[in-house]
């Protein structure tokens, strides 16, 4: 039997710069309409639930990881649609229905509390309202999922430390691998993961063959927010996809399907 297991995080549904449906019905009979570069996202988006079945076989998992909405709980941000709370929790679900429709079993992971309220209460409350979530024991959704799918080990949690240098991204899932493996093995005496999956950072890194554990961290579905821009990151790309194993026996197969971003013609346009 074969399970396929599809990992997706970082939506920030809600933000201005982040994926969302082109249009929004809003609470006081307005209309939001998705920017250029939603546009952009919400393609590859629709691609990507295109693509899925594909590569798909037997059984379908979907793990959201967390930072699945952004209601900027601190009030930190202008690039916000809407601080409905009705409103945010219908655009998520509208804008999950093409990953709702291709899932058989979906997990919710929770996120940062800044983004999704205290305790990502937001996160929970989708993982409650839809009908194909898998339940940790006392929630809807999950703070660590820790699980085998056809025999293979899966540890999975939202958040992870990333060196914002290029040529420090790698060092980030090494470490994870490694202290997976040791965490694992001579902290807690278990079997290690095969597959370590981190999220949070917008960015895509994995470790390779270097370790008997597999450590990954995702991309996101979210351009530079004022935040990229205050910590001089403004030239640091997110890498927007979906990580996707195939899970049979012990063993899987795994493929990042990562999209390229517009081609920018003319960097240069702006004349002093």
């Amino acid at each position: 039997m074969t399970t396929t297991l599809l990992v997706v995080s970082d939506l920030h549904i809600n933000s201005t710069v982040a994926l969302c449906p082109p249009s929004i019905n809003l609470d006081d009979g307005g209309t939001y309409k998705a920017s250029k570069t939603q546009r952009w996202l919400w393609k590859c988006w629709l691609d990507l639930w295109e693509k899925a079945p594909l590569l798909s076989d037997g059984d379908k998992i979907l793990v959201i990881n967390g930072d699945m909405a952004d209601i900027d709980i601190n009030k930190r941000s202008n690039q916000i649609i809407s601080r409905n709370n009705a409103t945010i929790q219908n655009m998520v679900l509208d804008t999950l229905e093409p990953a709702i429709s291709w899932a058989d079993k979906i997990y919710v992971i929770r996120g940062t509390a800044a983004h999704n309220g205290k305790s990502a209460w937001l996160e929970e409350a989708i993982a409650q309202d839809l009908d194909n979530t898998v339940h940790d024991s006392n929630s809807a959704s999950w703070w660590h999922l820790r699980s085998t799918c056809n025999n293979v080990r899966f540890d999975i949690t939202h958040h992870a430390s990333m060196g914002r240098l290029p040529h420090t991204a790698p060092n980030a899932a090494n470490k994870l691998a490694f202290l997976s493996q040791y965490r694992y093995l001579v902290e807690m005496k278990q079997p290690p993961p095969h597959i370590t999956i981190r999220s949070h950072n917008h960015r895509y890194a994995d470790s390779g063959s270097n370790y008997g554990t597999f450590a990954l961290l995702t991309g996101a579905w979210t351009i530079a927010t004022e935040f990229v821009y205050r910590i001089g990151a403004e030239n640091m790309l997110a890498d927007i996809g979906a990580e996707l194993f195939v899970c049979e026996d012990g063993k899987y197969k795994h493929e990042s399907i990562h999209y390229d971003y517009p081609e920018v013609k003319h960097i240069w346009k702006t004349k002093m």
